[in-house]
């Protein structure tokens, strides 16, 4: 059902409070989104174009959440934007490929759902919105698996000019990286940053950019040039403008208000009072899973037990919370807890810095990750998320000594997490005095500092020297995929995902696995429907977004995995409230 188009607004269904109302307090609304990253404003945005009257509210005095933190990118199959493209894809071809990576996890009716859903979705998100979506070149992470594409179902979102915000630019959150304290730059911008004088091109290029964001400065607290997903809270959030949705920073739910056996609203925190919100048509739960929340990371993670996360700061289960207290299930039925990267941690004076996987060092050639038996363990050219999961699977955290090692050759040409290549890092000293990584004149000196076998380190390293020189990886199949060779340098020869390690010193980075985003959450039907413990529906209460237990069921088919049904399932929950309600109104006008 399509009702995102339909202006008129429906009559709501009326409910009677239990208790006296508070004058000037309550208030009332067809639709309360609880969280304001991808799920919750597109929830709000497609609830705004059927006609319906939205209010968000978000905890948080910024909006986007770790949407906002991200590269913003979606996974979604059969797009408009693919189809333009002559992008050979289907959706049996889409659904074998999934069917593949989820294994035992794969469930048909969310699956056939959100890939019969997503081009319809994106379609009626993108028309008549400021929301704009461009192909991306970025493979399926398995792409050699059956079904795979090498390009087609990743879309980023289109840059945006956040002068055009006016003042709601300051409700914009702030990304995760910027330059000179508050320039976005996107990833294939970083080489023009990092040598700008390689031509004349990269160093107009820079020079614009950098003139730009002077003149920013002027008027704003950071750059307004917008990429990744600020870009797309930013195209949410004028949208959601044009259609007058009330939007609440610093207005955290405490409460879900429930009358009978239906969820009629909520007690929002707003302005330091206590506001009943009580809503005719439901209430959408997406404040973006439970990344930040130590117990119920301990409680949900399983065999995947971690203490960081890349997630938002106050991301901590509050939707996942309040539906609970309910009695709504969650479901743990997946193959992992959460999404994953591998980071690293830099200590200072003035606390820890957790440090995300790098653009420039990620799977490059010349740089290989060993365990505690001082081996390999995985395809470093493999995404973030399989590292990590390889990371468990090979003793994790019982034994945290995970490392990636290269040599000083690799560090000044790509970096290594926190440090850029050179010039920008002349010296490693101060990093190897900070405990950041550890260095060696030799391979066996470098094992002693991290505690593994200096003979078998040895022998790792020079198996992995040989294996560059004959261009094969055999062990780990490095180099194969589409994937692995966005990763590449085509200068090293027979696989650009293969370099040696060759002359001290040698370098090691200790890493650990966080969490990107949360895969468990509450139990829900495909209509986003909040579950309890018989599995019956609580009505009128939905969940998107992490909330709502992933599709993917903690596994990683490609870029964009989480945004994308976080989208698609926004979708479907509001065609599913629109139908659900209208269906209430007309049984009790008929007497039913």
């Amino acid at each position: 059902m399509n009702t995102q188009d339909n202006r008129a607004k429906p009559d709501p269904i009326a409910f009677v409070s239990k208790e006296a109302a508070r004058p000037g307090q309550d208030r009332e609304t067809d639709v309360l989104v609880i969280g304001s990253g991808a799920a919750g404003l597109s929830a709000a945005l497609f609830a705004a174009k059927a006609g319906l009257r939205v209010i968000v509210c978000e905890k948080s005095p910024r909006l986007g959440g770790t949407t906002a933190l991200s590269n913003g990118m979606i996974w979604v199959p059969r797009s408009a934007q693919a189809r333009a493209a002559n992008i050979d894809d289907s959706m049996a071809k889409a659904s074998t490929y999934l069917q593949h990576e989820l294994g035992q996890y794969y469930r048909a009716e969310f699956i056939d759902a959100f890939l019969q859903d997503g081009p319809p979705a994106l379609a009626a998100l993108e028309k008549g919105t400021d929301v704009k979506f461009t192909l991306a070149s970025t493979p399926d992470y398995h792409s050699s698996q059956i079904g795979g594409v090498d390009r087609g179902r990743a879309l980023s979102p289109a840059p945006y000019d956040g002068r055009l915000l006016g003042k709601d630019f300051d409700l914009i959150g702030d990304p995760i990286r910027v330059l000179l304290g508050g320039m976005m730059i996107s990833s294939s911008e970083v080489r023009s940053f990092l040598n700008p004088f390689q031509s004349v091109a990269s160093f107009k290029h820079v020079l614009t950019r950098l003139s730009r964001y002077a003149r920013d400065r002027l008027s704003f607290r950071r750059g307004t040039e917008l990429s990744g997903g600020n870009a797309l809270i930013a195209r949410l959030l004028v949208s959601l403008r044009k259609y007058d949705v009330e939007i609440w920073p610093s207005s955290p739910a405490l409460e879900l208000s429930k009358e009978g056996a239906r969820v009629t609203g909520a007690v929002v925190k707003r302005l330091n009072l206590d506001t009943r919100v009580r809503v005719a048509r439901g209430v959408i739960l997406a404040s973006g899973g439970f990344a930040g929340n130590a117990q119920l990371r301990a409680d949900l993670s399983g065999a995947h037990q971690h203490d960081l996360t890349l997630a938002h700061a106050d991301v901590r289960g509050d939707g996942i919370g309040l539906a609970a207290a309910l009695g709504a299930a969650i479901d743990k039925n997946v193959a992992s807890a959460g999404f994953w990267t591998p980071v690293s941690i830099l200590k200072r004076a003035g606390g820890s810095q957790v440090v995300p996987y790098g653009w420039l060092d990620r799977g490059r050639p010349g740089v290989i990750a060993v365990g505690p038996n001082a081996r390999r363990f995985v395809n470093e050219s493999n995404s973030y998320h399989d590292i990590c999961l390889a990371m468990f699977e090979n003793g994790y955290p019982a034994d945290n000594r995970f490392y990636f090692i290269c040599d000083r050759q690799f560090v000044r040409l790509r970096g290594m997490g926190h440090l850029l290549p050179w010039p920008w890092t002349l010296s490693i000293r101060k990093y190897v005095r900070l405990g950041y990584i550890k260095a060696g004149r030799t391979i066996s000196e470098l094992a002693k500092q991290l505690g593994l076998d200096p003979v078998v380190l040895q022998k790792t390293i020079e198996e992995h020297n040989a294996h560059a020189a004959q261009g094969r990886d055999p062990f780990f199949k490095r180099g194969e995929s589409a994937f692995n060779r966005t990763l590449g340098d085509p200068t090293m020869g027979a696989n650009p995902n293969l370099g040696p390690i060759k002359n001290g010193p040698f370098i090691a980075l200790p890493i650990v696995p966080a969490t990107l985003g949360t895969a468990s959450g509450l139990a829900t039907d495909s209509y986003g429907n909040v579950l309890d413990a018989q599995g019956n529906a609580i009505r009128g209460l939905y969940a998107c977004g992490n909330d709502m237990t992933s599709p993917m069921r903690g596994i990683y088919p490609g870029a964009g995995i989480t945004i994308g049904p976080a989208i698609v399932f926004a979708y479907r929950t509001v065609n599913a409230m629109v139908l659900s309600t209208d269906q209430e109104q007309k049984a009790v006008a008929s007497g039913a």
